[in-house]
């Protein structure tokens, strides 16, 4: 690593990129469908990040160590995942080092998944999005996004979507809605549904959706349950004053 710089990116030159960041946040939306995307467009670890701030460990998949910060790689698309939560000081360093690598190849597109609580349900869950520049909202408003006009983006995707812009590549955003309270792969789903066709990619949803149904199960039988034990306890009380 340079002498004196915190964060250093083992990344190779790959020109015209488009990058696709998927960093932890709210219902991991932008890792879940990041992760999904490096899984079903079979990619390989092409890069890391490099930093003696990241906490010291290894993550093992398959029965390989792989490092927490990791970029994925096929043709000339770039997926960036992490499976840890960063400080924010290393989210701006490493935020501030994307845009310089990205600006030195010409990227094509940054694009920044993630998810906006909403703390609701409701029958259909939308993406938002908000792009660099007036240019980048409308090319998202033809993609059915709903535009950000107020509000604030934290973490990863807010930070490399001020950066990026400020080095004058296309910027974008995409947030699927979500409840927020636990990870949710259908608002995952919804993103990929996007950036399909924004980017052209041919890809098939359908295991995100089958992973939210099994959750989604899973808490309808918890609530079930809590219900039948909230009776049970009501009835013993009427029992008690009876």
């Amino acid at each position: 690593m340079a002498e004196n710089k915190p964060v250093e990116l083992i990344l190779p030159k790959v020109e015209g990129a488009v990058l696709i960041e998927g960093y932890p946040g709210i219902g991991l939306v932008g890792h879940i469908a990041a992760n999904f995307l490096a899984k079903e467009l079979e990619m390989e670890m092409i890069g890391y990040v490099e930093s003696s701030f990241i906490p010291p460990m290894t993550l093992i998949l398959e029965g390989k160590p792989n490092p927490p910060l990791r970029f994925y790689g096929k043709d000339n698309i770039i997926i960036a995942v992490a499976d840890i939560y960063l400080p924010p000081t290393l989210i701006n360093e490493i935020a501030r080092e994307m845009a310089n690598y990205l600006k030195s190849v010409n990227a094509s597109k940054v694009v920044s998944l993630g998810g906006m609580g909403i703390g609701m349900f409701k029958e259909k869950f939308e993406v938002w999005g908000v792009g660099g520049t007036e240019e980048e909202n409308k090319e998202l408003e033809n993609l059915g996004v709903k535009i950000l006009k107020f509000g604030s983006i934290s973490g990863m995707s807010g930070k490399l979507l001020w950066e990026a812009s400020r080095a004058g590549l296309k910027s974008y955003v995409l947030l699927g809605e979500t409840f927020g309270d636990r990870p949710d792969p259908r608002a995952a789903a919804n993103v990929v549904e996007v950036l399909k066709k924004m980017l052209n990619i041919e890809v098939s949803i359908e295991p995100l959706i089958k992973e939210a149904e099994m959750i989604e199960e899973q808490l309808r039988r918890m609530h079930e349950q809590m219900e039948e034990a909230r009776k049970k306890v009501e009835k013993q009380y009427e029992t008690m004053y009876l």
